[in-house]
């Protein structure tokens, strides 16, 4: 048996204190680096950008909340809390509350539409449109691509630029975008191809805003005694090339450019016309009518009052049947329209 002391002498040996040195040293270490890190830095809150037209704010979640305002598109709102299907934010303005995930929208998404706004407001307007119903305008001319604003109906809105894209298949279309049904024709089979695409137009609204839309969202908004002349034909753009007074009332002449009614041509216009008004008859004439143009946006009107050599005139980018393309000057001669060099 060992006796107390010998038992201490071992357990005090100096072979063991390297081993308890080490674990102290570690210990102290570990106790400064945490010293030295402090406190980590809080997490900068999470914004996001209403969307649509407004979006409707409640006070709470469930059966017993109630509505207590709207937030405006584009509005920025910070991020408190996310439920399945909705989310609780904090407008700059300081109300808060409860709103559907569907009307937020990244700083990113709303970054894209913000440089897609400065791009498009040098383009020059190829017509005003009226919108057939309210919709959503789309970062690219795709169905599944991006949506910011929505846009009521009877909105009017530029139209800027035309693309031809391939038809989404059902399964990703967009409830806003239902497909509409197109005008029947007695079309060759050939035209079947065709078919599969879909036709969008680039638009300017008001405020800037700027977005693709399904074309036939929308119908240019011509005067009633002009429209009625379009024979069926899809106007594409329109302009007002001079503004004359007949018994104190104004009769702007007009310039348009059509399209046959098939979807999915790979142009953005085949026909145009100009219209003067006919003081002794009170009515519009065709002064001028062009067909089978392979044409392309922008076309180029200036009025009279715009033109530098004092009549109206415009010009079309067209395509020769070899595929190059070239620039067509046209000048008012009068009431007559002449092709200039």
């Amino acid at each position: 048996m060992w006796s107390g002391k010998a038992v201490l002498r071992y357990y005090v040996q100096p072979w063991l204190f390297p081993r308890f040195e080490g674990i102290g040293l570690a210990v102290c270490l570990a106790l400064a680096a945490a010293g030295c890190s402090g406190r980590p830095e809080p997490k900068a809150p999470e914004s996001a950008y209403v969307r649509g037209a407004r979006a409707p704010l409640r006070d709470q979640l469930g059966p017993s909340s109630n509505l207590t305002g709207t937030l405006e598109s584009g509005e920025r709102v910070e991020v408190l809390a996310k439920r399945p299907r909705w989310v609780q934010v904090r407008s700059a303005s300081g109300r808060a509350g409860w709103i559907q995930s569907r009307f937020l929208a990244s700083p990113a998404v709303f970054d894209q539409f913000r440089l897609l706004a400065v791009q498009t407001a040098p383009l020059p307007s190829q017509g005003k449109a009226l919108l057939r119903r309210q919709a959503n305008l789309h970062h690219e001319p795709r169905r599944d691509s991006e949506t910011f604003y929505r846009l009521p109906e009877g909105e009017e809105v530029e139209v800027l630029a035309h693309r031809v894209v391939d038809r989404a298949s059902p399964a990703g279309h967009r409830e806003e975008n239902a497909s509409a049904e197109s005008e029947s024709h007695d079309e060759a089979p050939v035209e079947l191809e065709i078919q599969a695409h879909e036709d969008w137009s680039l638009v300017r609204a008001s405020g800037g805003k700027a977005g693709w839309l399904l074309e036939n969202l929308m119908d240019m908004n011509l005067p009633v005694e002009i429209a009625r002349y379009r024979e069926g034909l899809r106007i594409r753009a329109w302009f007002v090339i001079h503004r004359e007074m007949d018994e104190g009332v104004e009769r702007p002449w007009y310039l348009w450019a059509t399209i046959r009614p098939v979807t999915g041509l790979p142009f953005d216009f085949d026909e145009i016309r100009v219209f003067v008004w006919n003081p002794a008859r009170s009515r519009y004439e065709t002064s001028y009518r062009e067909r089978n143009l392979i044409g392309f946006y922008p076309i180029q009107a200036e009025s009279q009052e715009a033109s530098g050599s004092g009549v109206p005139a415009f010009r079309l980018q067209l395509e020769d049947e070899t595929g190059k393309r070239f620039q067509r000057n046209y000048v008012m001669a009068g009431r007559l329209v002449r092709r200039a060099p």
